[in-house]
């Protein structure tokens, strides 16, 4: 090998040593809440679930879970958070003026109490408030809040970091199998949904008396598409 091959070699070395090192990821939970208070709808596995079911705590989240339909197709359980100003509606307005999930981005989990700065279910809190502020990918470590105060926090041990990266690979998983099967499900259940109500109607029907089935006949052809005049010409 000639003597500026070996130079070169040398060089090339010499920048790849010389490259700063990646720095380590630590993280110390500061309780500064602001993942409770600005933290939007937070994505719920049906790993979740079989916990709260198993632990005897899902009717203390029933009322905020909820269905996202996400722009690339997908369908996310969800967390809801609930807006203040939807206790001005009220009756039926109440049920079709809720605030869009997209309005919801800067309010504060549900389940967390403002005012005590407490939350209501730590012991069971979801997958994704473990691993926060760290996520898995499935193939890298993401941090999802950089401004977070607890990252670079020193005092995490080296037992916390594992779990945590477990915890983070376990929501990648769980999200996965969730997004997989809730499609499935909610069409299952929308048919079935669909085929109650036809058959409360027909057996609603059938317990009419003839004068009253007329009627609602008659209230269908009045309801029913106009026909177009001819055309004479």
């Amino acid at each position: 090998m000639s003597e500026d091959k070996k130079n070169e070699i040398k060089e090339n070395k010499k920048e790849e040593t010389s490259e700063e090192p990646k720095k380590k990821f630590t993280f110390k939970c500061t309780r500064c809440d602001n993942c409770c208070l600005k933290r939007g709808p937070i994505p719920i596995t049906q790993w979740d679930l079989e916990i709260w079911a198993k632990n005897g705590v899902l009717s203390n989240f029933l009322p905020y879970l909820d269905i996202y339909n996400n722009p690339n197709g997908t369908m996310d359980l969800i967390l809801k958070p609930f807006n203040p100003k939807d206790k001005e509606n009220k009756g039926l307005d109440n049920i079709f003026n809720q605030s869009s999930i997209e309005d919801l981005l800067e309010e504060k989990c549900p389940l967390y109490n403002k005012e005590e700065k407490k939350c209501l279910v730590y012991e069971n809190r979801p997958l994704s408030c473990q691993t926060y502020p760290l996520e898995y990918n499935g193939q890298n470590y993401v941090i999802v809040d950089n401004d977070c105060p607890g990252i670079g926090k020193e005092g995490m041990t080296k037992e916390e970091l594992k779990i945590m990266r477990e915890t983070a690979q376990k929501i990648n998983y769980e999200l996965t199998r969730t997004r997989i099967s809730l499609p499935i499900f909610s069409q299952i259940l929308s048919q079935k949904v669909m085929m109650d109500l036809m058959r409360q109607n027909m057996e609603a029907m059938n317990k009419m008396s003839d004068e009253d089935r007329a009627k609602v006949d008659d209230i269908f052809k009045k309801s029913g598409p106009k026909n177009e005049p001819k055309n004479e010409n």
